[in-house]
């Protein structure tokens, strides 16, 4: 049987999707008919965890793996002019953007993604953290979306068409005194700013959502959080007490963006097995 494509003919730029839940989102939108731009912070963004060789590897995958197109971006989209550079590569080859998936970001500060270095501050509690640290992780969770999403909405107004996807989480949703209080605190203003940016494209058609995942295996978290997980919850199915896998939550994302999602904007969805049951 043929795979139903409902994103056919519309270009997708995913942000952070050199590794990780970015890159497993781009494969899940090419394999729904989307032209898909990847993108990293730099050409080689996605040996940072030897999860591929260059971001021009990982587009040729993700095309390959979806029977789809893709195309290889990089550069630091926390920079106005890098956004408004990327954006226009993407447009020079294939026209426009119709769906933008901000996925960037991550507990990383002045420390950086370089290869083998997962980047997280040295401290980040409300007190001590670096103010360099704060603003870069700042940067990276908050502005990275802004920027990207101001780049593009413009020209979704202009055709009353679009969707808009940025990634949270649930730390956003609960207080955190020590090792992710400003991961927390810039989620937290990601997750409101999805919110009133819907607010403002509502009379224009266009979707805004947020995509908030818990704890997913991609191999920076293995790493990360290999002195703190919880054997059990390791396993991949029949129970939801669990990690989640990360095509679970690209297939959520998938969802935001195609015709089935049409009437559901400004909206934080957890995808997290039900660890938060809380209101948001």
């Amino acid at each position: 049987m043929e795979q139903e494509q409902p994103l056919a003919g519309q270009v997708a730029w995913i942000t952070g999707s050199s590794r990780g839940l970015g890159r497993v989102m781009a494969e899940e939108l090419c394999r729904l008919g989307a032209r898909v731009a990847v993108q990293g912070t730099r050409p080689d963004s996605p040996k940072t965890f030897d999860e591929g060789e260059s971001m021009q590897q990982v587009a040729d995958d993700v095309a390959a793996a979806a029977g789809g197109e893709s195309m290889a971006t990089w550069g630091d989209i926390t920079e106005e002019a890098e956004v408004r550079r990327v954006a226009g590569e993407i447009r020079a080859r294939w026209g426009q953007i119709d769906i933008l998936v901000c996925c960037a970001g991550g507990n990383i500060g002045t420390a950086g993604t370089g290869v083998g270095r997962a980047g997280m501050p040295e401290t980040d509690d409300c007190l001590n953290i670096s103010l360099d640290d704060m603003q870069r992780v700042m940067d990276r969770n908050l502005m990275s979306a802004v920027l990207c999403c101001r780049e593009v909405a413009q020209e979704m107004m202009e055709r009353k068409a679009g969707k808009i996807v940025t990634v949270g989480s649930i730390a956003g949703f609960s207080g955190a005194a020590w090792k992710q209080a400003t991961y927390a605190v810039a989620k937290a203003a990601l997750h409101h700013y999805t919110r009133c940016l819907a607010e403002q494209l509502r009379p224009y058609n266009i979707n805004v959502n947020c995509a908030v995942p818990g704890g997913f295996t991609t191999e920076r978290f293995l790493r990360i959080a290999a002195d703190s997980l919880q054997e059990s919850w390791l396993v991949e199915d029949g129970t939801l007490e669990r990690y989640g896998q990360p095509q679970e939550l690209a297939e959520v994302v998938g969802f935001l963006c195609a015709p089935a999602s049409r009437y559901i904007t400004g909206q934080l969805i957890r995808v997290d097995g039900g660890l938060q049951t809380h209101p948001g």
